[in-house]
């Protein structure tokens, strides 16, 4: 007696349940989100620098040695 399923039927539906799933990659980094969005302090950050980037107070880095100089 045959069950009426075949090979071809599964693997078919094996595909399109693979293309609905999310990928591991994209739930890490939808789960990195949450995580900033979700801290006051690390918001207050990102906003305080988006205004000295809005108000040109940058400073160009091209090298590790100009990021050290900094840094010190």
């Amino acid at each position: 007696m045959s069950s009426g399923v075949t090979i071809d039927e599964i693997y078919k539906e094996v595909k399109k349940i693979r293309a609905d799933m999310v990928r591991r990659e994209d739930l890490e980094a939808l789960t990195d989100t949450v995580e900033i969005l979700s801290n006051p302090a690390t918001m207050q950050l990102i906003r305080r620098c988006d205004e000295d980037i809005r108000c040109g107070r940058t400073k160009e880095i091209s090298s590790v040695d100009d990021l050290l100089r900094e840094c010190s």
